[in-house]
């Protein structure tokens, strides 16, 4: 297997230019190109640029996977509207960077770096494996304040080793502060498609998952009337913001919610509970022997509907058996071999194993010479 690596970028909040996107065509002849995405493949090469200042200077998230297990998702997020602390609690990196949250100001960004390298990850991989556009929505729902999908990022690297603060002389990170235990954020029992596919790519534990949706709060938003707040923005405010509107800047609209909402404060929101990492781990372990003692009652739940379902076609079974043997082809000798292994269990279940052996024993003697057809029966324990 060859080696193989997956860089895709996405514009969201503008197009690039046609300008731009000749210069992004030409980084690499590897590329596809458009006004909104780029799509790099690598097969024995690489990108020979910095996909984050590809990111910075271009585009508005990336996603990288290669076949030898290192996965990497970055936004860029405008300064302007994130909240920059927040996000800063759930950075983390562990001794040798192999799994890391970082956020990096870069001029009137942050750039959002969500990696991981997993040695045993990876495997036979393919560009349609996983769709930037599937993505997309959680930079928004991080520019608005849900921060689920870097919690469970933080919850899945947590486990993974043990944590390493970052350097107070590090020049990138000087103005953030991590704790070891960031706050669980609220409706992670609601998870959308977009988190769906971002527990698919870390390949995060359900166990996990479900730990943390134990301790998370519902919270609706509180609905806030931007049309009654309007008003109250002084006139030369308000002409600034018509004046930005003409002008064409992206995502203005939010930022203007979130200027108005300093008008008429929300509510707080329910408490946020915290979970270290070794409280994590118990109830991971929780959820762990829960959804297998779930789990083991459905197969047992679905084991007897099905032997109560074989047991009003017993007869018409034993007959297939026959008809099946006589028939002498692979498939049917397969047919027969599946329905006796269904009979087998059914015979377990009512406590016949004695009267199935002996019927057993019959057919071994009747079809002694097909070897193919015995064969079968003595590979499946029959």
């Amino acid at each position: 297997m060859g080696e193989f690596q997956c860089y895709k970028f996405k514009a969201i909040d503008r197009p690039l230019s046609d300008s731009e996107r000749r210069e992004v065509d030409g980084l690499s002849s590897r590329g596809q190109v458009t006004s909104h995405s780029a799509t790099f493949l690598y097969h024995y090469s690489d990108f020979r640029h910095n996909p984050a200042t590809v990111l910075e200077k271009y585009f508005d998230a990336m996603l990288y996977f290669s076949n030898w297990g290192t996965k990497r998702l970055m936004f860029r997020l405008p300064a302007g509207l994130l909240d920059a602390g927040e996000m800063a609690r759930y950075c983390r990196k562990d001794e040798y960077e192999e799994r890391s949250i970082r956020l990096e100001r870069r001029g009137s960004y942050y750039l959002l770096d969500i990696k991981c390298h997993e040695e045993e990850g990876g495997g036979w991989m393919e560009e349609e494996d996983y769709d930037i556009d599937d993505f997309a929505p959680l930079r928004d729902g991080i520019l608005n304040g849900d921060y689920r999908a870097p919690y469970l990022a933080w919850a899945h690297f947590s486990q993974a080793g043990e944590e390493e603060d970052y350097d107070d002389d590090d020049d990138d990170n000087d103005e953030f502060s991590e704790s070891e235990a960031p706050p669980v954020p609220p409706n992670l029992r609601h998870l959308t498609p977009a988190l769906k596919a971002f527990i698919d790519f870390f390949e995060i534990d359900g166990d996990l998952v479900a730990a943390a949706q134990s301790v998370s709060p519902d919270s609706r938003a509180s609905e806030v009337d931007y049309e009654k707040l309007l008003p109250q923005l002084p006139g030369q405010e308000s002409l600034k913001w018509l004046a930005r509107l003409l002008q064409g800047e992206p995502r203005l609209e939010l930022l203007l919610k979130k200027r108005l909402e300093q008008l008429s404060p929300r509510p707080a929101g329910p408490a946020r509970p915290e979970l270290s990492p070794a409280e994590l781990r118990k109830r991971s372990a929780e959820k762990e022997q829960e959804r297998i003692a779930r789990e083991k009652a459905e197969a047992e739940a679905a084991h007897v509907r099905k032997m109560k379902e074989l047991a009003g076609q017993e007869a018409v079974l034993w007959k297939s058996v026959i008809f099946n043997a006589e028939s002498k082809t692979g498939k049917s000798y397969d047919l027969a071999t599946e329905t006796l292994k269904d009979l087998k269990a059914l015979a377990a279940f009512q406590g016949k194993e004695a009267a199935f052996q002996a019927k057993m024993e019959e057919l071994r003697q009747q079809y002694a010479r097909r070897t193919g057809l015995t064969g079968r029966w003595e590979k499946a324990g029959l």
